[in-house]
């Protein structure tokens, strides 16, 4: 049995380390990034490259495939395991493991069967690349995609225990083990199947890693299904297709538009834009950084009045935010086309257009994804999420629409469009519900005073005072 029992604040000491682990987090995913473009771009070739990443939106989209699970039984763990109640949450774990692995097991069947019976004009191929090897490594994908719902339940488990920092360094180091290892794969000479068995294969090793360390750390949260009930099951669907629309809608778009723009203007346009959106993503990345973390206590602070307090983390928040998207956005601007052809080694060299859009859709993506983490804390995602999904949809029909006369210029200004329609959503809740009151300001203000004074800050923030901390 855990030692821990009752409910317990996230302590600064479990701020501070998952503030650090988050930002390690985020440099090695930037790292891996930069690096899987240029080696994979110059042993396959921009068509191949382009293949592959259209295929990469199979496993990108399907581990969404849980229909929002993941998320509330996250979140009704981390209220029961505040409580001592870790026999309840255990039968919410096991109640979504079930869940998950007869939504894996319908999707599995479904997804499969179309792949494998899909007529070969649809499915992308080229000399080197045959129809067969297509629609193997698209079930490999396929695979990939769903066993990595079942790791991201364990490692929510993580989280609902308060072993956050744990958790981020389980994904992040399986995040990276699977990239490296296709990277050296295809350094070798491997193509896209071995590539997708890579993958596969070290996901499986992950999932069975974290369940090990399950049963090591908190035993009383064991992974397995025979405390599956159909009552937790009822209490978990109503959030869970609530927490999906956002996940789904951003999945299907960020997905869709490489999809979309590789049917339309070819293969080829597909590595300019996604090695301009790696890099112009760098600072959405980046800005998470403390917002995620923080995102406990604001939500915290706002449950017990405490809207100065609350202020205070929002400051916290919104301030950096703010600076690095200029900074960010403009610097990108300048020196975004060149930075891409030096990262390249001259393989793509894209278009002015396409870097000017996406720095201004930089701007906005930096300062509304940390901000509506805020949002989400206090379970009000709706303000924006059905927002977001509808400027997804257009943003799609302005790629269709555009994409055969503008080519990857027309993903750039739809990603502009719907990255500014969701900050203005954002933008709109934080004015007219939490800016409207006076403590929340004057909280919010007397940060912004301290931020001219790290050490002032620094001290400020090590003082105030976290209610419930039972460290």
């Amino acid at each position: 049995m855990s030692s821990f029992h009752g409910p317990r604040i996230m302590s600064r000491q479990r701020l501070s380390n998952g503030i650090m682990s988050y930002g390690v987090d985020k440099i090695v995913t930037a790292l891996v990034q930069l690096l899987m473009v240029p080696v994979l771009a110059h042993a396959w070739g921009l068509s191949l490259f382009g293949i592959w990443a259209m295929m990469m939106t199979v496993p990108a989209f399907l581990v969404l495939g849980d229909f929002g699970i993941v998320a509330a039984a996250g979140a009704r763990m981390t209220r029961l395991i505040g409580r001592g109640e870790w026999a309840g949450a255990q039968v919410v774990l096991h109640t979504a493991t079930l869940a998950t692995l007869a939504i894996c097991l319908a999707l599995a069947l479904v997804v499969g069967a179309v792949l494998w019976f899909l007529p070969a004009g649809y499915l992308p191929s080229t000399p080197n690349f045959a129809v067969p090897e297509a629609r193997l490594t698209l079930l490999l994908l396929l695979a990939y995609g769903l066993v990595a719902i079942l790791f991201r339940l364990n490692t929510a488990a993580y989280r609902s225990a308060l072993h956050y920092t744990l958790a981020i360094w389980c994904s992040m180091g399986t995040y990276a083990l699977e990239n490296v290892g296709v990277i050296v794969a295809v350094a070798l000479g491997a193509g896209p199947v071995e590539a997708a068995a890579t993958l596969l294969a070290l996901r499986l090793a992950a999932i069975l890693i974290v369940m090990l360390l399950s049963l090591r750390r908190f035993p009383a949260l064991s992974p397995g299904f025979h405390h599956a009930r159909a009552a937790e099951l009822a209490q978990l669907w109503r959030p869970a297709l609530a927490a999906s629309v956002l996940g789904f809608g951003m999945a299907t778009y960020l997905q869709g538009s490489v999809v979309l723009l590789g049917t339309i203007a070819g293969a080829a346009a597909v590595p300019a834009f996604v090695a301009v959106r790696t890099i112009s993503r760098l600072g959405t990345q980046m800005s998470t950084l403390v917002s995620i973390p923080v995102a406990q206590e604001f939500g915290n602070a706002l449950a017990q009045d405490d809207t100065r307090r609350a202020g205070r983390l929002f400051a916290l928040v919104a301030v950096p935010a703010l600076a690095m998207a200029i900074t960010m956005s403009l610097g990108f601007a300048v020196l975004g086309q060149a930075a891409i052809r030096v990262w390249t080694a001259g393989a793509i060299e894209p278009e002015v257009g396409l870097v000017l859009f996406m720095a201004a859709s930089s701007f906005a993506a930096i300062l509304w994804n940390p901000l509506s983490n805020l949002i989400l804390v206090i379970n009000r995602q709706s303000v924006f999420s059905y927002a977001n999904l509808a400027a997804s949809a257009a943003g799609l029909l302005i790629i269709y629409g555009l994409a055969s006369r503008l080519g990857s210029i027309s993903a750039g200004v739809s990603f502009m469009i719907v990255d500014a329609v969701t900050l203005i959503c954002v933008a709109l809740f934080i004015f007219r519900t939490w800016l409207v009151r006076a403590p929340f300001r004057a909280g919010f203000a007397s940060t912004v005073a301290e931020f001219r004074s790290p050490r002032v800050l620094l001290r400020s923030i090590r003082a105030a005072p976290t209610k419930g901390d039972g460290q």
